[in-house]
């Protein structure tokens, strides 16, 4: 009977270590820092066949980070804001999931060349206090999409865009955008032209 009693106990705690406060009964193992994890990121291998195609942009804790803006070419008369798509795949042979402490799991931050903050994506969007996570099996992606207004942008200059991944501060990816169209640097006056001195008589 205490036997019996003790495999019941058993039971019941792993059934608690497997619910969440979001009432997903699956335990996967948490992609942390550590040095095993790093080892298994940095033989992270594609499939020939995987649909998801080669890996083209870094690698994290076994997920492959790739950043797209729409449009590709940024015309500021035409385009109030960038349509920015975060992709994560898992690269690795292991369920990987993010925890969070809150609702913001990433974020999108345009800066001049000298690293002034001209539009943040967060700064819009309402915040939930309760943790969450993102479980990503292996093969699978996650997208994540927000506009960056380009309302401060200036045609002709270059301009930073940072993606990043909260709480995870390896996990970012900056892109130069150079926009076109709309309001162009205001051209530098030329000195006036020196007159010539007067013929001598």
């Amino acid at each position: 009977m205490n036997f019996r009693a003790t495999v019941c106990a058993a039971a019941m705690v792993a059934l608690a270590g497997c619910s969440s406060s979001s009432g997903v009964y699956r335990w996967v193992p948490f992609m942390g820092s550590g040095k095993k994890n790093q080892s298994e990121t940095a033989i992270a291998k594609v499939d020939k066949n995987n649909p998801l195609g080669p890996i083209t942009g870094p690698i994290y804790y076994g997920l492959e980070m790739r950043v797209k803006v729409i449009p590709e070419v940024i015309r500021l008369s035409d385009t109030r804001a960038l349509e920015v798509h975060l992709q994560l795949i898992n690269r690795s042979k292991k369920p990987a999931n993010l925890l969070f402490n809150d609702s913001r799991k990433y974020d999108f931050i345009l800066r001049d060349v000298g690293g002034k903050k001209l539009a943040q994506w967060s700064d819009d969007q309402p915040v939930n206090q309760t943790p969450g996570y993102v479980i990503i099996n292996p093969g699978e992606r996650a997208e994540f999409v927000g506009n960056v207004s380009t309302r401060d942008m200036v045609a002709g200059r270059t301009y930073t865009l940072e993606t990043l991944v909260v709480g995870y501060e390896k996990m970012r990816l900056v892109l130069q955008l150079t926009p076109t169209g709309g309001s162009a640097i205001p051209p530098q006056p030329r000195p006036p032209a020196a007159k010539l001195p007067p013929p001598a008589h």
